[in-house]
Formats: structure tokens, C-alpha cells, sequence
């Protein structure tokens, strides 16, 4: 596939611009978007099923990149909530506190 700048729309009113391409790693057809950084995002790639495309719009390289900028797609930013820590013990709660201060 020669290189192709493409604006890609998907269900759910999504879009991204970028250099586009066929991707089949992972053993189905899906379609390669390699979004440029702009002055408001870094550069990332999104993998989408053809299904949910329902645009794609080629255009030039600076098209593509205006669009990009204009769509501020970000990466994919992995969270994870903090580790509660372990339960404590409250004395007010506890039938026998002796058993917890090493008394016999």
C-alpha cells in the first residue's frame, strides 16, 4: 500500500487523521492509524476493526496533520487506583484484647 494520509472516522463519532495502513498481526484485518504528535498531543496509533469504520477520507500529509491537531486524540493512559492498606484492628471490636498483646 503506498503511503496514505487519511482523515478515519469510526462509530461512536470518533475520528483520527494520520498515516493509515493495513495491519494483520493479530490474525483479523484491521486498519493501522499513526496519529501525528501536535503541539497539544503526543504521537500514538489507534488499531481499528473494519466494521467500525464508516469514513475514510484520503487527503495530504498536511491535511492530515491540521486534522490531527484539530481532534486532539490522546494515547491510551493505563490508571490504577492505590492498594488499600490491610484492615486494622480495632480494640473497641475485639472480645479478648489480651489475645493480640502476646498475654497468656
Amino acid at each position: 500500500m503506498a503511503d496514505l494520509w487519511a482523515v478515519v472516522e469510526v462509530m461512536g463519532h470518533a475520528r483520527y487523521a494520520g498515516r493509515v495502513s493495513e495491519y494483520a498481526e493479530l490474525g483479523v484485518p484491521l486498519v493501522r492509524v499513526e496519529i501525528p504528535e501536535t503541539s497539544a498531543s503526543p504521537a500514538c496509533e489507534k488499531l481499528l476493526g473494519a466494521s467500525s469504520i464508516f469514513r475514510i477520507t484520503p487527503c495530504t500529509e498536511e491535511a492530515a496533520r491540521a486534522a490531527a491537531a484539530q481532534f486532539r486524540v490522546q494515547p491510551l493512559s493505563l490508571v490504577a487506583l492505590p492498594t488499600p492498606p490491610p484492615p486494622r484492628f480495632l480494640e473497641d471490636d475485639d472480645p479478648d484484647p489480651d489475645d493480640w498483646n502476646g498475654a497468656d
